[in-house]
């Protein structure tokens, strides 16, 4: 039988009745212990939890931030490093039903809180003064806000200001774009959950359609501020909200996003049809273009940490600050459509390229057709390695030239630069039923002063905190 730490839901539920009164208590973290079927220097399990072990049988876990109003497939979580706030529900369809946030002590996984979360369309991705902030209502004239004390579960929700088409939040505060309607600029707003413009409200040129709520996106990523209308984009400043750059009409961009360095890599399209791709560029806080080119092959790495001393990985080469000519090329970086692929999906994997993650000089590759994945020297341009890989994942952490892959079917440690496994754990582990292979699990690396190494791996069926043993 696997190993595992669990609370039954009978205690569960009885932790939650008298919650308000013991979430004041210390609760020291359980050490990791070895996971089953785990190796090398893997980390171990402090913890895992089922949707029924915090009451919702049937249930689900899925990404607050991604909202209840429809199944996002996607599972994640929300820490301050203390308390775990994930949301659980049930499917009915597309539907996402009984939707209830849940507060979890990131020390034992006791459950601290259960709070309805129905209808909710997404959560911003930090705690503001020790809340989480929430929305609802983005296609009508309206908006509410909810937000849930991470202490005690206790909501409230208000009406807010304005209709909202966006929410996220960032270093202690709220940020909100409001949907575009005639005779009115696309405008996003700072404040606090009570006030969302309570700091500042600044007006972009928008070219989308008036009544299209659903065409803009708002980030706050590696500390600096895109606002995406699907066919510009608007970078910003965080504290200010000044604008520090834009790609609009006769420029037109989409897609913005931001390395963790701050440079944001930017789609150029075709202003009559953002769906047409005619280039891309990685832009600097201050607007400088650092890399351009006229390919139409897009190099977006879900996770973008690049040294700053390696050449920028764009299109099908490598480039230097200011230096219009690639060091180095390299064509089999795009997609080789098979010739039994037709439109839209021929389309699609002609303009995506093969990494998804960049660390420090060394640019992560796979190519789902071949199924292999590869390794790409950035300072050369030479493979590191390659070999035969079937199954699909992102990189959800870096500690040194050690990467942690992520899957429906891989949660495993990689030497980057030699390919090599350093650890592995099975996901079977937590859970066998293989339902990740229609939604999305997410690992998190917890960000808080301890002396353990935390990390949050959720799955639909389960939810676990790993540390380092």
């Amino acid at each position: 039988m696997t190993r595992r730490l669990r609370i039954s839901a009978a205690a569960l539920l009885a932790a939650t009745l008298v919650c308000a009164s013991c979430t004041s208590e210390e609760r020291q973290p359980t050490a990791g212990t070895p996971v089953d079927g785990a190796t090398g220097s893997a980390p171990g399990l402090g913890w895992s939890l089922t949707p029924s072990d915090v009451v919702i049988e049937g249930g689900q876990f899925r990404d607050p931030v991604h909202g209840s109003a429809t199944d996002s497939m996607e599972s994640g979580s929300i820490s301050d490093g203390s308390t775990v706030v994930t949301l659980v529900g049930r499917l009915d369809g597309r539907e996402f039903v009984d939707a209830t946030l849940v507060g979890l002590s990131i020390a034992d996984g006791s459950v601290l809180w259960r709070t309805p979360a129905d209808d909710v369309v997404g959560c911003g991705e930090e705690f503001v003064d020790g809340q989480i902030v929430c929305y609802r209502g983005n296609t009508g004239t309206t908006s509410e806000i909810l937000t849930v004390d991470a202490e005690s579960g206790e909501s409230s929700t208000r009406d807010a200001t304005f209709p909202i088409t966006s929410l996220t939040t960032a270093d202690g505060h709220v940020y909100a774009s409001r949907a575009v309607r005639e005779g009115a600029r696309a405008t996003v707003s700072r404040g606090t959950a009570d006030a969302l413009d309570a700091d500042w409200s600044v007006q972009f040129d928008s070219t989308a359609s008036p009544g299209a709520p659903f065409a803009s996106r708002l980030h706050t990523q590696n500390g600096i501020g895109l606002f995406d209308d699907g066919r510009g984009v608007f970078a910003f400043d965080l504290d200010t909200g000044d604008n520090l750059w834009s790609r609009t009409i006769p420029d037109c961009a989409r897609s913005g996003n931001a390395a963790r360095d701050g440079a944001v890599r930017v789609v150029r399209t075709d202003c009559s049809d953002p769906n047409t791709i005619v280039g891309s560029e990685i832009v600097d806080t201050d607007g400088t273009v650092l890399a351009a080119t006229d390919s139409v092959t897009l190099q977006q790495p879900t996770f973008d940490s690049p040294a700053e001393e390696s050449p920028l990985l764009l299109g099908t080469g490598g480039y230097r600050p200011s230096n219009p000519e690639p060091v180095w090329t390299d064509e089999s970086l795009a997609w080789a459509v098979p010739s039994d692929i037709t439109a839209p999906a021929a389309a699609f994997l002609s303009t995506h390229g093969l990494a998804y993650a960049i660390t420090g000089s060394v640019a992560l590759l796979r190519n789902n057709d071949t199924a292999t994945e590869s390794a790409l020297d950035l300072d050369t341009g030479n493979t590191l390695w390659s070999r035969e890989s079937g199954t699909f994942a992102e990189v959800g952490a870096l500690d040194g030239d050690v990467a942690t892959l992520f899957g429906p079917e891989v949660l495993r440690g990689i030497d980057v630069r030699t390919g090599s496994t350093v650890w592995d754990i099975p996901v079977a582990t937590f859970d066998d039923e293989g339902i990740d292979r229609q939604s999305w699990p997410m690992f998190d690396r917890v960000e808080a002063d301890s002396i353990y190494t935390d990390s949050i791996y959720t799955r639909a069926l389960s939810i676990s905190v790993l540390r380092a043993r």
